[in-house]
């Protein structure tokens, strides 16, 4: 499961994941089922861009008017 990301040149930072199990197995038959998922079977693609997402949503709830970089 793995997939070349490009960050152009932008300074990136590695973080682990803990999770249960189950949760990961669900993840994975996801992205298994859906091959035109946008992560197309990459975990860390999915976890990318579900933290860009939820971050992108909590700066709007409070007001913010920049996004994160790399936000959908």
């Amino acid at each position: 499961m793995s997939m070349c990301r490009r960050f152009k040149g932008e300074p990136v930072a590695r973080l682990i994941v803990t999770m249960p199990a189950g949760m990961v197995a669900a993840l994975d038959q996801l992205l298994t089922e859906k091959p035109r998922h946008p992560a197309r079977g990459c975990r860390s693609e999915f976890l990318r861009r579900a933290v860009a997402e939820k971050l992108g949503r909590e700066l709007m709830l409070s007001g913010a008017r920049e996004h994160p970089t790399g936000a959908a």
